[in-house]
């Protein structure tokens, strides 16, 4: 897959589409400064030419792209950092969190998606269909938390906001001079064949409350996301509420198959999944799992045995 043409979206915010399947697109964004430029994620090792094509509609030559910036280190935001950074001598920033998936790619594939070997195998099959979206292993250069910025000259500034939930580390990035907020999954896909996931609902919740309130209060004019369409920020806190929908019914069907009898992760897991038509996938596991404890640490479900669930009821 080649993806799109590329299209400058505001001055300087360039952006590109690769199709990563029939439901699930992959927009990559370079933004581009007086004195360089920067490339927000970097997709997957088959995004290279999308990459370079993008780099080319904005004149963007390899020597112009000063910084690889990342937005969180899942497979499909970071697969060409490292002939990247080796072709174009480009600076990886990312979250210190993130750090650790970014350079050891084993770590990565182990603790994302063979986290629980014991429900679903490390099997050649998962192995086969996940190692070609695997790239390889990129030093990161800079480590960067909340109010960082990544400065391209001119004004141009991609200053840093911190919005966990989806994964335990994840940044956004602002660029005040055209308004434009650049985001990974901060805000997840809601109608994909498989869960996108979160991995802390609380803190999802409270990331997208914080998008509310970013895009209103600092003249964001646009977003960019690396699953949806570019959109203005009206159509965006419509967006917003639509996931914030969506986590209520995942928080209603995973706590809603509690009862006094001792439900295992794998019924839950998989009694969500059908509840909400989802395929048993591993991004899925982890989720259900993560609603799990929280309902646990907040005193509305009980954990009685390994991975084994009651409800408490008001009553004690």
């Amino acid at each position: 897959m080649t993806g799109d043409d590329p299209m400058e979206l505001a001055p300087g915010v360039w952006q590109v589409c690769q199709p990563l399947s029939e439901e699930v697109p992959l927009y990559l964004h370079l933004v581009v400064g007086a004195d360089g430029s920067a490339l927000v994620d970097g997709g997957l090792p088959s995004s290279l030419p999308v990459v370079q094509r993008l780099m080319g509609a904005a004149g963007v030559r390899d020597g112009d792209l000063r910084f690889l910036v990342n937005t969180h280190a899942h497979h499909d935001h970071i697969g060409t950092f490292a002939a990247l950074r080796e072709r174009t001598g480009a600076r990886v920033v990312a979250a210190p969190q993130a750090v650790r998936w970014i350079e050891d790619l084993d770590t990565n594939l182990r603790e994302f998606a063979l986290h629980r070997p014991d429900i679903i195998p490390d099997s050649p099959e998962l192995r086969a269909e996940l190692a070609p979206t695997y790239g390889a292993p990129c030093e990161v250069d800079v480590t960067m938390t909340e109010g960082g910025a990544v400065r391209l000259g001119g004004g141009v500034a991609l200053e840093a906001f911190e919005l966990p939930g989806h994964v335990v580390a994840e940044l956004g990035w602002l660029e005040r001079s055209s308004g434009t907020l650049l985001l990974g999954d901060a805000v997840t896909g809601t109608s994909w064949s498989f869960f996108h996931g979160h991995v802390l609902p609380t803190e999802f919740r409270r990331s997208l409350h914080r998008l509310r309130a970013l895009t209103m209060d600092e003249d964001v004019q646009r977003v960019c996301l690396s699953h949806y369409a570019s959109r203005t920020a009206a159509e965006f806190l419509g967006l917003l509420g639509e996931v914030e929908q969506y986590l209520d019914d995942v928080t209603a069907t995973v706590e809603g198959g509690l009862d006094d009898t001792p439900r295992s992760l794998t019924e839950l897991w998989r009694r969500t999944c059908a509840e909400l038509r989802r395929a048993e996938e591993f991004r899925g596991l982890a989720m259900v799992a993560a609603h799990l404890r929280e309902a646990v640490a907040a005193g509305r479900a009980r954990c009685v045995g390994p991975d084994l669930y009651v409800a408490v009821t008001s009553g004690g």
